[in-house]
């Protein structure tokens, strides 16, 4: 298995934060490659699966990219924060103001797990995601989605932080 790890910080120093972790659990296990947001059209069909990783509260450079491509590729994604923006954006989404910091509680049902705490960093949410299945949600914002046809999930929360459960699950599925 060959995952694209994508990175959308725009500096270095917060992909520490965001961007590692997610390296360090894909990499014990699995071929991966990290790239920039702006080489990631270009590399995704080289991969057999994709994850969209989050960035700083302050960094929101990640929404003037074009994301487009999204639509035809036919491989399962993950978008992690950032990422669900992202995802949930090219499919018709809106990004709202929506701030949220700090331990979660989340309900719904993702990937087998009904409730659980989670670590939720964001002063975005989205909304209209007429193309998605709402997953979960927490008391403020939507936490996890999947499109309605294609193998394409969101969370907004960071599985990185306290759910690694989330990515080996993504990874398996």
């Amino acid at each position: 298995m060959k995952v694209l790890i994508v990175s959308t910080c725009s500096d270095k120093l917060s992909e520490l934060e965001f961007v590692n972790p997610i390296v360090n659990l894909i990499s014990k296990k699995h071929d991966y490659e990290l790239v920039n947001i702006s080489d990631a059209e270009r590399k995704s069909v080289k991969f057999d699966k994709v994850i969209i990783c989050g960035t700083s509260v302050a960094d929101n450079d990640y929404l003037q990219n074009n994301f487009e491509w999204l639509k035809n590729l036919n491989k399962p994604v993950l978008g992690i924060c950032s990422g669900i923006q992202i995802i949930a954006k090219t499919f018709g989404g809106v990004i709202i103001p929506k701030k949220e910091i700090g331990m979660v509680e989340v309900k719904g049902e993702l990937f087998g797990q009904k409730k659980f705490e989670a670590y939720a960093l964001h002063t975005n949410g989205i909304s209209k995601l007429s193309a998605f299945k709402i997953l979960a949600r927490s008391k403020k914002s939507v936490q996890a989605i999947k499109h309605k046809s294609k193998k394409i999930y969101g969370v907004m929360f960071h599985p990185e932080v306290r759910n690694e459960w989330v990515i080996s699950e993504f990874i398996k599925a």
